[in-house]
């Protein structure tokens, strides 16, 4: 059944705690650290794992910031339903892999919403560095602490056994990611589009150590791979709009 009674009050929970931001932004703060720490109780209450908290936390934080840099109110309205369902996927995913850890559905709902929390951190976070004048620095520590914390999660449920190689490809991966967000620091684009760059980056990345794991992995998977999303990088880049570095 994909309807969940305790996971569908969490998400309106979500949702009217988003509503309020919009609504009565000068409690974002007060707000912010509610939905954060009822996200860190609800994964661990759910998922009977505190890993299980790292999801609903990370997606609650990368939506508020986000839904800090959208201004129109129709658009804000339709990324909240969209965010609101995608944190019910995490909850509820969490609770099934709580039942039964090789819940395959629950591992597809967990991987949707690691790859959306990933592009809202991503673009929110490079956001704020942009709007705000954040030290480059901080922007990597972050970025770096964010894809560990998430790819660690969901690689961690596809092997369990096997912690301290899932703790050392993490690593590398925040550590790569780390790395190519200083290089898309010089090129000349908005946080949407660094977003999505650096999601497809991410992901080229990370399906290669998922198939590792799962002992899919093949030559010419990557190469394919490879292909594809230089493609798709290709046509991001020459669909944007450049922003002239002053």
């Amino acid at each position: 059944m994909f309807l969940k009674l305790r996971p569908f009050l969490y998400s309106l929970f979500f949702l009217f705690n988003l509503e309020l931001i919009i609504f009565r932004s000068e409690w974002v703060f007060f707000v912010g650290i509610l939905a954060l720490l009822s996200a860190l109780l609800e994964g661990k209450r759910v998922g009977k794992q505190w890993k299980f908290a790292i999801f609903p936390f990370f997606f609650s934080l990368s939506s508020i910031i986000l839904l800090y840099l959208i201004t129109l109110e129709f658009e804000q309205q339709i990324f909240i339903l969209l965010a609101s369902f995608m944190y019910y996927l995490a909850v509820f995913g969490a609770y099934r892999l709580g039942l039964y850890e090789k819940d395959e559905t629950a591992r597809g709902m967990m991987m949707a919403v690691a790859v959306a929390s990933i592009f809202f951190m991503y673009a929110g976070l490079y956001g704020l560095y942009l709007n705000f004048l954040v030290p480059l620095f901080v922007l990597m520590i972050a970025y770096f602490i964010t894809t560990f914390l998430i790819s660690y999660q969901y690689f961690s449920i596809i092997r369990k056994d096997d912690p301290k190689k899932v703790l050392i490809y993490s690593f590398l991966l925040a550590f790569s990611m780390m790395e190519i967000i200083w290089t898309m620091n010089f090129w000349p684009f908005g946080y949407l589009t660094t977003g999505v760059i650096a999601l497809i980056l991410y992901y080229v990345l990370w399906d290669i150590i998922q198939s590792h794991f799962l002992d899919k992995l093949s030559k010419k998977k990557i190469v394919a791979n490879m292909v594809f999303f230089s493609m798709m990088i290709g046509f991001v880049l020459i669909t944007s709009k450049w922003i002239p570095i002053i």
